[in-house]
């Protein structure tokens, strides 16, 4: 997967369609690659976001002042001009990014809690039963970080160390095969090195190899 830290990544969007989008005064959701999407925000794409909402007004109005450029995405996103690039630092947005993608993300993993669940059900099944041999959500989104195409938007810092994050897989059928094939050979390798004793398996054990194809 490609990673994305925010404290060093920022999207490049255009500048002449920013400013139209900023203009229009519609809601809009902008990709971790730097495309706007304009209009409702409740049947978009599952992909990585790096900022939705509706953005502040350039020219303000009776009720409001105008917004500068830089703070046109609220207070915690920096917004600025490179050339006709508009540059987005989201580096102390988190929350609002995470709030973004939350919908449409397989997983969060989160300096507080970790990684609680997976979002598509057929990969949350398969911890759901392979948890009974201590293979958990960790694992398998570390194994799923290398082998499938995808991304990871954080916030990862190295001192003191804090990562936030969130991951999306490009293709979902592929990342269920991969994780079956990968716990179903970590269970084999522990049968084999008699880390699983088959002669006194509990019967949800059992239930999971069979599962897995295991046994």
């Amino acid at each position: 997967m490609t990673v994305y830290n925010l404290l060093n990544y920022m999207p490049k969007v255009d500048k002449k369609a920013f400013l139209e989008a900023i203009s229009d005064q519609k809601p809009i959701a902008i990709t971790i690659d730097g495309n706007i999407i304009e209009g409702p925000l409740d049947n978009l794409p599952a992909q990585p976001y790096i900022y939705m909402g509706q953005p502040r007004s350039l020219i303000g109005s009776k009720r409001s002042k105008p917004t500068p450029l830089e703070k046109i995405l609220g207070d915690s996103y920096e917004v600025k001009k490179e050339g006709d690039k508009i540059l987005i630092y989201a580096g102390r947005a988190w929350q609002d990014v995470l709030n973004a993608n939350a919908p449409y993300c397989l997983y969060q993993d989160t300096a507080s809690d970790g990684i609680t669940e997976f979002s598509d059900k057929n990969l949350d099944d398969l911890i759901w039963y392979s948890c009974e041999f201590g293979i958990n959500y960790r694992d398998a989104a570390e194994f799923l970080e290398k082998e499938v195409e995808g991304s990871v938007i954080c916030i990862e810092n190295e001192s003191p160390y804090q990562f936030n994050g969130c991951a999306f897989v490009s293709d979902m059928e592929e990342a269920r095969k991969k994780a079956h094939e990968f716990i179903r050979s970590r269970l084999q390798n522990m049968i084999e090195e008699k880390e699983i004793d088959l002669e006194d398996l509990e019967e949800d054990e059992e239930e999971a190899l069979r599962y897995f194809k295991a046994i």
